[in-house]
């Protein structure tokens, strides 16, 4: 009998079989952590390259600054063509805004990364004509003055006056400030928010000017709205009443809000800023520049007379005396030192800078007598700038005195001397004192396009704000492909960081070695290489073909202004470090505060300079 047998499975592979799952597996798990060893590279890589546009962005944000510093609109390059910087580029868009200042927005990218910053710059900010009427010790104004603003970018005084208000004013802010007090007519206070007093109040009796117990209390305002508790050191929408209230109906009221104003029932209006609680003031120090020819002895003018009869820029070592009767005309551009400016009865100074700035540096004032006129000829748009500069005195002086009559539009920097403003004497533009008072009946307006350019003194850009716009998915956007190679692929070749500014062509107003003014229309690299002193510049800017606004350039500083005033900011560094008990370098803000302890002449002295800069004195 046959036994028949089973066959048996077969078996075969069965081990290479699992072998393939395990390699499968092993593979598996590789992959996967090469992917996640690739993604949190990739991770590290964007973030060392978010970090790297990051500082990409803000260089290119402080080369944006720089060309602004120079009088450009601020944009770099384009996103077509960007500027190369470090391992990335970038490209600067720049917006000029209706306050003058300008938004710059920076877009860096670095292999795969993009990051932006948007910033907004005030143009070179200038540390006296930006505070308005500002007076450093205090202010004392006169019943029934009026003080407002307007822009002279925007056209004349008189074209921007509205109709609204029941007395003639532009209803635009201006700008009264101090480190002392404000003192209303006798009534003096360190807050902006003193004792208010309605109108009806005033028009019927003016209140005692001791303040009270209850006086301290909000009170209402013409406005209808309390003002705020002097102690609590807080300024906005409090309204301050000057004591200037008569029958006849003459009256002026102070906003310190920015954002509103308060229209008396009277006559006169004063609608602006109140800058008390704000940082401390450094008065920068006066500045004596080189010029071209020097003087001797004083120089008197008689008749009616046009120019000195000498350059452009010219010292006289003693006074400049307007004999009685006299009329002189000075035009622009301008640098003229002498000791004393003297105005003899019924004298007349006019300025005409529709060509150029002028600049008059005194060192002991104005002196001026009775019927003396002081006349600005160039309307306020056409206007390059009047600055009257008058140093602190080395020992004790007569306050400077101004003309009792006349319209001016202009700049005074008088941080020594007690100036006083006539009634008679219009004054459009921006004044500083030790004190500044107003006389009874003033009109003060403050033009908001002095609050830039150089006017004379150093001048830098400002940054208002600093941002992050957040791009992608978070703060940075990843790229897919690094942006040089891109551009590579594509034949082109980032434009170096330095020349990445558009603007080429320039008007510039200059003096040359011998101090004859000179105007000069074309490429910047054909600047007359006679030039002895650049005072204006304005930039062609090729976005639209159109000429920006006249600045002297931070860059033009021909007799070493900055690097003095670096200097005197040093020393009163270390005199204010000496004094105080703060075992460190104090900040700026406490610099600013400790300034307040200080006389004012210590913080002050004048600087003559010689032609290579160096101090003589």
């Amino acid at each position: 009998m046959k036994v028949r047998t089973r066959p048996q499975p077969r078996r075969r592979g069965a081990a290479l079989i699992l072998s393939l799952l395990a390699v499968l597996a092993v593979g598996a798990i590789s992959a996967t952590l090469r992917k996640v060893q690739s993604s949190i590279d990739g991770n590290q890589r964007f973030s060392l390259d978010r970090r790297t546009a990051l500082y990409v962005a803000e260089a290119g944000i402080a080369e944006s600054t720089l060309a602004i510093s120079q009088g450009k609109s601020g944009a770099l390059a384009s996103e077509t063509i960007p500027a190369a910087f470090a391992d990335g580029v970038y490209w600067v868009e720049a917006k000029d805004r209706s306050d003058g200042s300008i938004e710059l927005r920076c877009t860096a990218q670095v292999r795969t990364a993009e990051f932006v910053l948007r910033t907004i710059i005030v143009p070179n900010l200038n540390p006296i004509t930006s505070r308005g009427f500002y007076g450093i010790e205090g202010v004392t104004v006169g019943r029934g003055t009026l003080v407002d603003g307007f822009d002279a970018s925007l056209g004349t005084y008189d074209s921007q006056v509205t109709a609204t208000h029941p007395h003639r004013t532009t209803g635009l802010k201006g700008k009264l400030g101090s480190l002392g007090p404000l003192d209303f007519d006798g009534a003096s206070s360190s807050e902006a928010s003193t004792e208010s007093f309605t109108w009806e109040e005033w028009l019927v009796e003016p209140p005692s000017k001791e303040p009270s117990e209850g006086a301290r209390r909000p009170r209402p305002t013409s406005s209808g709205a309390p003002t705020a508790d002097p102690g609590s050191g807080s300024t906005a929408g409090s309204t301050v009443g000057l004591a200037s209230g008569s029958t006849s109906g003459l009256a002026t009221l102070i906003h310190a809000d920015v954002d509103g104003f308060v229209l008396s029932s009277g006559d006169a209006v004063f609608e602006g800023v109140i800058d008390l609680q704000a940082a401390g003031f450094i008065p920068p120090p006066t500045l004596y520049p080189s010029t071209a020819v020097s003087i001797a002895g004083d120089h008197v003018v008689t008749g009616s007379q046009v120019g000195l009869g000498f350059d452009s820029s010219v010292e006289i070592t003693g006074d400049l005396i307007l004999a009685t009767g006299a009329s002189l005309r000075l035009n622009g551009p301008l640098v003229l030192g002498a000791e004393v400016l003297r105005l003899q009865e019924g004298a007349t100074l006019q300025f005409d800078d529709s060509k150029g700035p002028i600049y008059i540096h005194l060192a002991g004032g104005i002196q001026s007598a009775a019927s003396t006129r002081l006349v600005s000829l160039a309307e306020e748009p056409d206007a390059h700038g009047t600055a009257l500069f008058i140093s602190p005195p080395e020992g004790v002086r007569a306050n400077s005195t101004l003309p009792p009559s006349g319209r001016f539009h202009g700049a005074l920097y008088a941080p020594g001397d007690r100036v006083v403003v006539p009634a008679s004497l219009r004054w459009l533009g921006a004044i500083t004192a030790r004190t500044l008072e107003t006389a009874p009946g003033a009109r003060l307006s403050y033009d908001m396009r002095m609050a830039t350019g150089g006017q004379g003194t150093a001048a830098t850009p400002h940054i208002v704000s600093w941002q992050i716009i957040p791009v992608g998915d978070g703060l940075a956007r990843r790229l897919a492909v690094d942006p040089r190679q891109l551009l590579r692929l594509r034949g082109i070749t980032p434009v170096p960081s330095s020349a990445a500014a558009p603007e080429s062509e320039c008007e510039v107003i200059l003096l040359d070695s011998s101090g004859a003014p000179e105007t000069y229309a074309g490429p910047v690299e054909g600047l007359p290489h006679s030039a002895s002193r650049l005072m204006q510049l304005r930039w062609l800017d090729p976005r639209d073909g159109t000429l920006r606004r006249w600045m002297r350039p931070a860059g033009a500083d021909v007799d070493h202004h900055i690097s003095a005033y670096r200097s005197k900011l040093e020393q009163i560094r270390d005199a204010l470090q000496g004094a105080s008990p703060i075992d460190r370098l104090l900040t700026k803000e406490e610099l600013e505060f400790a300034a307040r302890t200080l006389e004012t002449a210590d913080l002050m002295k004048p600087i003559p300079m010689t032609p290579d800069g160096a101090l003589f004195r």
